[in-house]
């Protein structure tokens, strides 16, 4: 058996191996988001809102933004009754198409976040497909999955709720920016037990990335950049 002395030279030599070589969550970019929209569904519904906040892993935030979107159609009332978004609000609005080249720009090459992501994801990919614009190539996690694993006993994980019990809430819900803002808090939260937490863990956690775009490149590679 190994003394104590032996155990602590073999940790030591581990980053010559190779095997420290995995990346940090706390030095990894990210940018989480959030949207508002006209209706549940991405094939008949639009976008009004997307709301993105870049932060790194250790929780310094880095940008934060905000883009109303004409979805050149009326707003439902019950939709403006959840997000408080008018259309007197977007009749200035650019469409989705001027705006995407800034949202992509924002986004970089940052791990994307969103909360039951699908929702969103669905909707980013309608209005890409509806201006033709191929989908760049980015890991997209989604937080419900990943704090129902950091927060287990939890009894909800909706945002508002989480926010709450987590004494991280605000006076806002339901708006693009104020709930990205919500997933870097609680992602703050759940990052302090976590502080050597490595990409390929979070990706566990998270359930696994959704690739945006069909080019996916190797992960590994990608988190090395």
């Amino acid at each position: 058996m190994f003394g104590k002395e032996k155990i602590l030279v073999l940790l030591a030599m581990l980053p010559a191996f190779g095997f420290a070589s995995e990346v940090l969550v706390s030095d990894t970019l990210f940018v989480a988001f959030d949207t508002e929209t006209t209706g549940f569904s991405a094939k008949d519904d639009r976008l009004v809102e997307v709301g993105a906040v870049k932060f790194r892993g250790d929780g310094e935030v880095m940008a934060t933004t905000n883009w109303l979107v004409n979805p050149e159609r009326p707003i439902p009332w019950y939709t403006t009754d959840v997000h408080h978004i008018t259309d007197e609000m977007v009749a200035e609005a650019p469409v989705f198409a001027e705006i995407w080249p800034d949202i992509e720009a924002f986004f970089g090459d940052a791990v994307l976040l969103a909360h039951n992501a699908n929702f969103d994801v669905g909707f980013l990919k309608a209005e890409l497909e509806r201006t033709e614009v191929e989908m760049p190539a980015l890991p997209m996690a989604d937080t419900l999955t990943l704090f129902r694993n950091w927060f287990p006993r939890s009894k909800s994980h909706e945002l508002e709720a989480l926010s709450v019990e987590l004494h991280v809430s605000g006076e806002m819900y339901h708006r693009a920016e104020a709930d990205a803002f919500y997933i870097v808090n609680i992602f703050k939260v759940g990052m302090k037990h976590r502080l050597m937490m490595t990409m390929n863990r979070f990706e566990l956690d998270a359930g696994g990335f959704n690739w945006l775009g069909e080019k996916k490149p190797n992960a590994d590679d990608y988190f090395q950049r």
